[in-house]
């Protein structure tokens, strides 16, 4: 049976992303909040999720692929998190029901911007609602839509490098370019992911990744967040928890659900 080509992402993603620790102190401080299960939607290879579970977290992580869920699983047991401190569920996070409720619910790494539609938002938004404790905490975190270029560029756009670093297991050498197409009238952006793997013989092998981003202003993530019953209590420029501003390249948003009297 030939590779899964998503089998092959989902360890590349680990490679490209799991030492990305600039959120984890964040998440881990919103979970102490209540002693209540945490819940993170488009959990991947568990990168975050891994971290709350040592920290003695009951979490539950949801995610649409299969493949990204047997890296999560496997990232766990070398990890050494006890199989009853994490449940991973296969489905969407516009539309699940878990039959339980969390004191956190959180969307880590822009994952939220794969919900292309504003139906989609609102959907995701509304099952988080309907999942939190009273007095629980959403959180998620997206790119602004400030910090990238909407310029058409003529044609297709260029693969670009990214970065090159040694893959730890194998000892080649892995390229990451991406390509950017944006669509202003959508507010959306094509991307193409290209890895490049050099062999020690000199042969390349091209992994190849497409999906693509929606960028939403602060106002319309406030006002979805609004609109589910949930109340905007701070929203970030990064995780040190500065301020929005004319140059953030990030948004952190903090909601709370309402609490029973």
């Amino acid at each position: 049976m030939p590779d899964d080509p998503y089998a092959s992402f989902a360890r590349l993603y680990d490679f490209a992303y799991w030492d990305f620790t600039d959120d984890v102190d964040f998440y881990e401080n919103l979970a102490r909040i209540h002693d209540a299960p945490v819940l993170e939607l488009g959990v991947g290879t568990g990168r975050v999720a891994a971290r709350l579970a040592a920290l003695d977290c009951e979490i539950t992580g949801i995610d649409s692929s299969p493949p990204m869920l047997a890296r999560a699983r496997e990232n766990m047991k070398a990890a050494g998190v006890p199989a009853k401190r994490l449940r991973l569920v296969e489905g969407s996070m516009t539309d699940f029901d878990l039959g339980m409720r969390f004191g956190l619910v959180f969307i880590a790494a822009n994952t939220f911007q794969h919900l292309l539609t504003t139906a989609a938002q609102r959907a995701c938004v509304g099952c988080v609602a309907r999942h939190l404790v009273p007095g629980g905490v959403f959180a998620i975190s997206i790119r602004s839509a400030t910090s990238v270029s909407w310029e058409d560029a003529d044609g297709p756009a260029p693969l670009l490098l990214d970065w090159t670093r040694r893959d730890p297991e194998t000892g080649g050498q892995v390229m990451k370019l991406v390509a950017a197409q944006p669509d202003p009238a959508s507010m959306t952006r094509h991307l193409t992911y290209a890895y490049d793997r050099l062999s020690a013989d000199g042969a390349v092998r091209r992994t190849l990744f497409e999906t693509d981003l929606r960028y939403s202003t602060q106002a319309e993530i406030e006002a979805l967040l609004q609109e589910a019953g949930l109340r905007v209590t701070h929203v970030y420029g990064d995780y040190d928890l500065s301020p929005v501003g004319p140059t953030t390249q990030q948004l952190i948003f903090v909601a709370r659900a309402g609490s029973t009297s």
